[in-house]
């Protein structure tokens, strides 16, 4: 049984509560799933679960959380890994090893599990799994996806109780965020204890015990299974949260598109010679004015196209033509900008207010003050971009893309770690940069976000075009095969 008993919380660097008079007790084998707005605390939670408050991020604590009635606070951190096993958002930032087998093996062999029971469990983990394929290859050869299910495997490999996860399924696209679904199954069968802290929701229907709805650092609404499966769309929308009943989205009514073009001829790509293409475009006309969406399986050659548009990848064969004028790779690179899923590679400043000046020097103080209003970020002013939470640097990124004034915007994963009000306010500014008579693209796995925000589809399968089509009630249905959404 976990307890938290009065948990109040501040960052050392903070002057405000990040977590306020926190009760809650979470029973063994139970699924709770944390959810609320971006920075709401979630997964300042997870962190005093797992010992990394207060072991790693230092800061103040009032009230007790308990572990079958031993204070956290006073446990080692080897004491607290053997009970609990995490999963992080990004899970990049924990991993050991280069070799996925030895990645798995890693945890035991630190506790000095012999060699041949080492084996094992790794074997009896990955079939459980269906991931044998994951077994003996190089960790920086893998999708996100297959990262995050190799973090998953290794938590199965030890045999945790307690099983944490952050934003399990922020970066993962529908056939993964399935296997994490079965993963879950299999350890809710298992009688393992599962915190969640999570935006979206719909995948966790059937799974989570207990919803608990934060705002502010403080428990806002528990939920039973039932009662939440029950909250209509208007109630989940006031609640800040993201739909559960996927299928019962619309699509957005389409804008119409403005004079001109940009147009990719015979725009070919492959990362060695004796490789086939890695991107075989022949011809392809994307509206001005008009969001377009690029979908597609992992390795479909959705970022390889990005980087070619934005001339990051300069090997491209083929051109580019926008307005009638063909843009070669450096012109690409002052006339189109990108923001990358993973944003903590493109904040560069010592403050958030440095970081928008960086994009526009020309920006004064008003200018900049409004500017983070519309992104919900003008209170942290001040602060280094890399403390704020997922979602807000997130939000910053976009903002920045936004200040550069470039007329072609690449949004790679824009609602990564945004929750439901959030991902809203999203759509609609990607929506307003389109109707301004931008060009917009946006890379995205999430079937809510693209709803909200799409005009048309670019769907490439193994480098090609597979389908390019109007969204609209009647061309949904294609959508929802593709996401399998029942």
């Amino acid at each position: 049984m976990i307890q938290f008993k009065d948990v109040s919380f501040r960052y050392e660097a903070n002057e405000q509560n990040i977590l306020n008079d926190i009760n809650l007790t979470i029973d063994d084998g139970e699924v709770i799933c944390l959810t609320g707005a971006s920075g709401c605390g979630k997964t300042t939670v997870t962190r005093m679960l797992n010992g990394i408050i207060p072991h790693f991020y230092n800061g103040e604590i009032d009230g007790q959380i308990l572990m079958n009635d031993k204070d956290i606070q006073l446990q080692e951190v080897y004491e607290l890994t053997q009970q609990s096993g995490s999963v992080f958002q990004n899970p990049r930032s924990q991993f050991f090893c280069l070799n996925t087998t030895s990645e798995l093996a890693f945890e035991l062999e630190n506790y000095g599990t012999p060699p041949y029971e080492i084996k094992q469990r790794i074997n009896q983990s990955v079939k459980q799994f269906n991931l044998e394929y994951l077994l003996n290859r190089d960790i920086f050869n893998l999708s996100g996806g297959e990262k995050q299910l190799l973090a998953c495997s290794a938590i199965q490999v030890y045999g945790h109780k307690l099983i944490i996860l952050d934003e399990p399924s922020s970066n993962l696209d529908f056939n993964t965020i399935l296997k994490l679904k079965q993963m879950l199954k299999i350890w809710k069968s298992e009688g393992k204890t599962i915190v969640i802290a999570e935006h979206r929701l719909h995948y966790l229907t059937e799974i989570v015990d207990r919803f608990i709805v934060m705002s502010y650092g403080s428990i806002k609404k528990i939920y039973n299974n039932q009662q939440f499966n029950r909250l209509s769309h208007v109630q989940l929308t006031n609640l800040g949260l993201r739909m559960i009943h996927l299928r019962q989205l619309k699509a957005k009514s389409s804008l119409n598109s403005r004079n001109g073009y940009l147009n990719l001829h015979r725009f070919y790509f492959k990362y060695k010679r004796n490789q086939p293409l890695a991107l075989n475009i022949d011809d392809v006309h994307i509206s001005k004015g008009k969001v377009t969406t690029i979908i597609g399986r992992n390795g479909s050659g959705k970022s390889t196209l990005a980087r070619g548009l934005t001339g990051v990848e300069k090997k491209f064969k083929g051109t580019v033509d926008y307005n009638q004028v063909t843009l070669k790779p450096r012109h690409r690179l002052s006339n189109v900008y990108m923001v990358f899923q993973d944003v903590n590679n493109q904040l560069f400043a010592e403050s958030v207010e440095e970081e928008l000046k960086l994009s526009n020097p020309t920006l004064d103080d008003e200018m900049i003050r409004r500017c983070l209003r519309n992104y919900s970020i003008s209170e942290h002013l001040q602060r280094h971009p890399l403390s704020l939470s997922g979602g807000e640097k997130q939000r910053l990124a976009i903002a920045s893309a936004v200040e550069t004034k470039r007329e072609i915007l690449v949004f790679d994963e824009p609602s990564s770690g945004l929750d439901g009000h959030h991902m809203r306010e999203m759509s609609k500014i990607i929506n307003r940069l389109a109707y301004e008579g931008h060009t917009v693209l946006v890379i995205t796995h999430d079937y809510e976000m693209l709803l909200s925000c799409t005009d048309e589809i670019l769907h490439l399968e193994d480098g090609k075009v597979k389908a390019q089509y109007e969204i609209n009630n009647d061309t949904i249905e294609k959508l929802q095969t593709f996401f399998n959404i029942i």
